[in-house]
């Protein structure tokens, strides 16, 4: 019981310390797009992190996508990985993309400059960017209120 407390504990300080990490070496990156796009750099830093499994998942680290967008790559050429996923050349080109996408929706001009994120997240989801728009909002909202204090 002891040991599965301590693998439970230990668990929870993992993830707490890659959300913070994660958030720490973007903030810069989207606080400049704050200033390009008025999205808030917290709805951005959350979304981010949630889709790209705190920048670790393949797509992520291949692909240079950390935001689940659908694209084409020719990287299944040179390397073997087929994905449905858009290659960026870089992460900054991610997160760009990202807020090109947030600004060509009918929402964007209302919230446009709103430091919100209740009103960003359900927005975002509710106009198809999750399957699960509920429970992906829900959780992008506790994240940000978590690691953007």
């Amino acid at each position: 019981m002891r040991i599965l407390f301590y693998l439970i504990l230990s668990f929870i300080f993992l993830s707490i310390r890659a959300q913070t990490d994660y958030f720490n070496k973007y903030k810069p990156l989207a606080d400049s797009l704050w200033d390009k796009y008025g999205v808030p750099p917290c709805l951005i830093l959350s979304v981010g992190f949630l889709e790209s499994g705190s920048g670790k998942s393949k797509v992520a680290t291949i692909l240079n996508n950390h935001f689940g967008i659908v694209g084409k790559n020719n990287l299944h050429k040179k390397g073997g990985f087929k994905s449905k996923y858009k290659y960026f050349y870089s992460v900054r080109d991610s997160y760009n993309s990202f807020c090109k996408l947030i600004a060509s929706k009918s929402y964007y001009s209302t919230l446009k400059g709103n430091k919100d994120i209740d009103k960003w997240a359900i927005a975002v989801a509710s106009k198809g960017y999750a399957e699960n728009a509920n429970l992906w909002s829900s959780y992008i909202i506790k994240l940000a209120k978590k690691q953007c204090k």
